[in-house]
């Protein structure tokens, strides 16, 4: 009779401390199908809640509202939920149900792009205006955007806010008092430049060649190929404008078969990650007249420099 009694009481004081907690009589609710009432409680739920309650009570919202079909607001309660965290998993809610999942992931793809080119705004004005925290925005831009590659809201505008990203993280990281500036290079090119791009030249030529490389111009009796096919990268003007400003070239090493074609391409001095990854992709479509000795083609290194700067 006595264990009856402190189970009741217990039962009792479990119900009211659940009755002061408008989000847990809510899940309790959800999970017995009362969906109204569910909602009812949620909207007890005051602006004084924590982050995190706040957060669920907007989960279990969609979830209610998806449960009753009402598909429309669902998706906004979804929307708000996402743009209060872009990287919250619906995973960790053991109570959503596949068509949430579904639904959630849906608004999300959607969403997320936009979101981050907003942040992104954001983050390049603090960048510009060199606040202290436009490091911490920037690399939370980055982590999005790796968020928004995992889920499948990925597009070409993404890669390029992507690039701009990484442009403005290198250019923070230039600009800090330990780093060195690097020397210019000042030989001339095998081919000129296409209009508004950076200035390409033919880098001094005491750096070692690429191990897979035949020859280089400091062997004798070898003729050195000839540029008949040298476009630039194709640069974001935002990206391009970042790169001038760290004023140093990107050197590389074009490996030339015997054929013309490039068969490697090596960063030797990077300027930013992503101006790196678009040169090495331009580099790699160059063409030439081969590199000869004896009259026989050989393959060749060439050591060029782009110099962004110069323009």
């Amino acid at each position: 009779m006595r264990a009856l009694a402190l189970a009741i009481a217990l039962m009792t004081t479990v119900s009211l401390a659940a009755q002061d907690d408008p989000l847990a009589m809510a899940r309790n609710l959800y999970a017995t199908a009362a969906y109204e009432e569910a909602l009812a409680e949620l909207g007890r739920v005051g602006s004084a809640a924590t982050t995190t309650t706040a957060r669920d009570a907007d989960a279990y919202r969609a979830f209610c509202l998806v449960a009753l079909g009402r598909t429309a607001e669902a998706q906004a309660a979804a929307e708000s939920l996402v743009r209060r965290d872009p990287t919250l998993s619906i995973d960790q809610f053991p109570d959503a149900s596949p068509r949430i999942a579904t639904m959630f992931a849906a608004v999300r793809r959607r969403v997320l792009p936009q979101l981050i080119k907003d942040e992104y705004r954001a983050a390049r004005a603090k960048a510009a205006e060199h606040e202290d925290d436009a490091g911490a925005r920037l690399r939370h831009v980055r982590d999005l955007l790796g968020v928004a590659e995992q889920i499948g809201a990925w597009d070409d505008t993404l890669a390029d806010v992507r690039m701009l990203v990484d442009g403005f993280l290198d250019l923070r990281a230039a600009e800090t008092p330990s780093t060195p500036a690097a020397p210019a290079a000042t030989a001339s090119a095998d081919a000129g430049p296409p209009p508004d791009t950076a200035t390409l030249t033919t880098a001094p030529t005491g750096a070692s060649p690429a191990p897979s490389a035949s020859f280089a111009a400091a062997d004798s009796g070898v003729v050195a190929p000839t540029a008949v096919y040298q476009p630039q990268p194709s640069v974001p003007p935002m990206l391009l404008d970042l790169v001038r400003r760290l004023h140093r070239p990107s050197v590389i090493e074009v490996v030339i078969n015997e054929r013309g074609t490039v068969d490697e391409v090596i960063v030797r001095q990077s300027v930013s990650s992503a101006y790196d990854t678009l040169l090495v992709a331009a580099a790699r479509t160059w063409r030439y007249r081969p590199a000869m000795k004896d009259g026989v083609p050989v393959r060749f290194v060439s050591t060029v420099a782009i110099n962004a700067a110069d323009r």
